[in-house]
C-alpha cells in the first residue's frame, strides 16, 4: 500500500484541479491537516525510538519499486491483450466468411486456415483490417507515426494507453496531466522512440 501522504497528495491535486467543487478550500485545508498530523505522528514515533528512520525510508522505497514493477507488468499485459484483440479483429475483417463462436482462438485458427486456402485479395477485407488497426486500443506503429506527424489524434482508449506507457517509459517522473500537456504528437514521438520495430 502506498504511503498515505502520497495518496493524500494525489487527492489534494484532484480536488485543487476540480473546477466547481463545493467547499473546495475546506477540503484542501482538511487534507493538509491530515497530512501534517501524519508527519507529526511519524516524527514522534521516530523520536521515541519506535521507528527506525532508515528502515522506514527503505521500506517506502521498496513499496514504491514494487508498485512501479506492478504497473509495468500491468502495462505489458495490456499491450499483449491489445495486440491479441487487434489481431482477432483484423482476422475477422480479412476472413468474414468464417463465423464467430465463443472460442476466439479457434476462430482465429479457422480464419487463418480459410485465408491460406482462399487467398486474401478482397480489398474490402483489407480496408476493414486497416480500420481495425487504426481503432485498436493499443496504438500501432502506423497510428503512432500518424499522430506524431499531426495527421490524426489518438482515440480515447489509445490516449489512455499511451499515457500509461509514457508514465512507465519516463519512470513516473511526470503525472498524466503533465504528459498530456506536452501534446499528442510529443507523446506519440516518445512512444515511437521506444517502440519495437515492426
Amino acid at each position: 500500500m502506498s504511503d498515505p501522504r502520497a495518496q493524500l497528495t494525489a487527492l489534494r491535486f484532484l480536488i485543487a484541479a476540480a473546477p466547481a467543487l463545493p467547499d473546495k478550500a475546506d477540503w484542501l485545508a482538511r487534507i493538509d491537516a491530515i497530512s501534517e498530523s501524519l508527519t507529526a505522528a511519524e516524527a514522534a514515533r521516530i523520536a521515541d525510538g519506535a521507528l527506525n528512520p532508515a528502515e522506514v525510508t527503505r521500506l517506502r522505497q521498496d513499496v514504491e519499486d514494487a508498485e512501479h514493477a506492478r504497473d509495468a507488468a500491468n502495462l505489458q499485459r495490456m499491450k499483449v491483450a491489445g495486440q491479441l484483440g487487434t489481431l482477432h479483429k483484423a482476422l475477422a475483417a480479412a476472413a468474414p466468411a468464417v463465423a464467430a463462436s465463443k472460442d476466439a482462438q479457434a476462430d482465429a485458427l479457422k480464419r487463418i486456415q480459410w485465408l491460406s486456402s482462399h487467398g486474401g485479395n478482397d480489398p474490402d477485407a483489407a480496408m476493414a483490417a486497416v480500420d481495425a488497426e487504426l481503432d485498436a486500443p493499443m496504438p500501432s506503429r502506423m497510428v503512432l507515426e500518424l499522430v506524431a506527424a499531426g495527421e490524426r489524434r489518438f482515440t480515447k482508449p489509445q490516449l489512455e494507453f499511451s499515457v500509461a506507457e509514457a508514465m512507465v517509459l519516463t519512470g513516473w517522473a511526470q503525472t498524466p496531466v503533465e504528459l498530456m500537456a506536452q501534446g499528442e504528437p510529443w507523446l506519440a514521438s516518445l512512444l515511437l522512440k521506444n517502440h519495437a520495430d515492426d
